[in-house]
């Protein structure tokens, strides 16, 4: 890859990230960009509701792994369940985000079968957008454990793990870009600190690492969060 196509690939991988919207709206289809085969494309079950959730795609220089992000009211209230719970696939055993742990696992399945005759060698690009980007954060995280060349690029990402998950992350994904619009309020979900007076516990969370930033302010908070506003903020950070 050139200079030029790495300073326009996180542009390329939020597009890509547009169309699990659109995998999603169109019953499983979307369009693969030029020189990309589908490996597969995976559902995923939030709140009891199996749907589309993204793909996994190759050239002959790598593979991209794309989570759709928050795009009906089921994924609303996994991304509301605060509890966490231990991430099982790393020695580590952190704390991360109870409701997206569960439909990371329900479509991890698929992901890692897709990948079980590449090369460990071949460069991945996991990417994802709100809900989505979380997904993609465990998704790394979990692939770190065996491949060596893996980048993150996540867009609208919320908060994902404790701070042992985030220190822990950091030093196993070298590669990793959270683009951020600092007029959505979704990348400060949830709270770095939160207490529950059911069971009397306070659950910590903290960002990973490497975050880029712009500003984008629309009519609307679903407008700053939009993916459509992302893409036109990660444009200005490429030109």
């Amino acid at each position: 890859m050139n200079q030029q196509d790495k300073k326009q690939l996180p542009l390329f991988l939020a597009n890509c990230c547009l169309q699990t919207y659109n995998q999603y709206a169109n019953n499983g289809v979307f369009t693969k960009p030029k020189g990309y085969k589908e490996m597969t494309s995976f559902k995923a079950v939030a709140f009891g509701v199996e749907k589309w959730f993204g793909f996994v795609i190759e050239s002959k220089q790598n593979i991209i792994i794309a989570f759709r992000g928050t795009d009906s009211d089921p994924d609303w209230i996994v991304d509301a369940e605060v509890s966490q719970s231990p991430f099982p696939y790393t020695s580590e055993k952190s704390l991360v985000h109870s409701g997206i742990l569960s439909t990371y696992q329900s479509c991890r399945k698929a992901i890692m079968k897709s990948l079980e005759s590449t090369s460990r060698k071949k460069p991945i690009f996991v990417t994802g957008h709100s809900l989505g980007a979380a997904l993609a954060t465990l998704c790394a995280y979990d692939l770190s454990t065996n491949r060596l060349n893996l980048s993150l690029y996540t867009y609208a990402s919320p908060r994902v793990g404790d701070p042992k998950f985030a220190k822990s992350f950091n030093t196993r994904v070298k590669q990793s870009q959270r683009f951020v619009n600092v007029f959505d309020i979704v990348p400060l979900l949830p709270s770095e600190s939160i207490y529950s007076p059911f069971t009397d516990q306070t659950w910590h969370y903290k960002h990973v690492f490497h975050e880029d930033s712009f500003g984008i302010q629309t009519d609307t908070l679903g407008g700053n969060h939009s993916i459509y506003t992302y893409i036109r903020g990660v444009k200005s950070l490429c030109e």
